[in-house]
């Protein structure tokens, strides 16, 4: 008796069996497919990234050298003043070296510890950078976390839209893009431009390079 019951139950696992292989064999393809599709997310992330680095390689005229880093935190609190990034003091970097994204001039170094270095962003009122609209020169500083140029004599042309760059009037290197002219407008004695500008984008930073002045 004990014997028979163990043949029927046998047949019915084989029964169970034969029902479900076909979603087993589905489960297994579909792990397969689960880590394809992981893994090609993850190459066109590394390729994405890549990409950013060579931008990088476009930014100025000058050659120097840069020195890639990755965004370690950026708190909500000092979103447009600071972030931190993973390079430290141990690797030929100084208090003053700008810091740039794939978009153009993002800040400068402002401490350097023993396993980071913090940024201050253009963005904050630390900002005080010669700068250049077509053939006019300024100073770049900031004023509640929006850019302005001032000092900027009315001599030539300029109009909304226009790009900003670094002058190269002093150690930081020249054509470094900062933004575009969002407003135009003159002074009390009607002898200077202050330009409200549109920086570049200062969101979603993630990889970036340091060039040591």
């Amino acid at each position: 008796m004990i014997r028979k019951n163990w043949f029927y139950i046998s047949l019915i696992i084989i029964y169970l069996i034969f029902l479900t292989k076909d979603s087993f064999i589905g489960l297994i393809n579909n792990k397969d497919d689960i880590a394809n599709s992981k893994c090609t997310l993850e190459n066109n992330s590394i390729i994405k990234d890549y990409e950013k680095l060579l931008n990088f390689m476009n930014l100025t005229e000058n050659k120097q050298e840069l020195i890639y880093s990755k965004v370690i935190t950026r708190e909500i609190y000092e979103f447009y003043d600071k972030i931190t990034i993973t390079k430290n003091e141990n690797d030929n970097i100084k208090k003053g070296d700008i810091v740039i994204s794939e978009y153009g001039l993002i800040g400068t170094i402002s401490k350097v510890n023993k396993n980071s270095c913090e940024v201050s962003l253009i963005t904050s009122n630390d900002t005080n950078i010669s700068v250049k609209v077509g053939e006019s020169y300024g100073i770049l500083y900031s004023k509640n976390h929006k850019l302005k140029i001032k000092n900027m004599k009315i001599e030539g042309s300029i109009k909304e839209g226009d790009e900003v760059y670094t002058s190269g009037l002093t150690l930081v290197p020249e054509g470094i893009k900062i933004g575009k002219v969002k407003n135009i407008k003159k002074d009390e004695l009607e002898l200077e431009y202050i330009l409200d500008i549109e920086s570049i984008s200062l969101h979603n930073l993630k990889y970036l390079g340091v060039i040591s002045l």
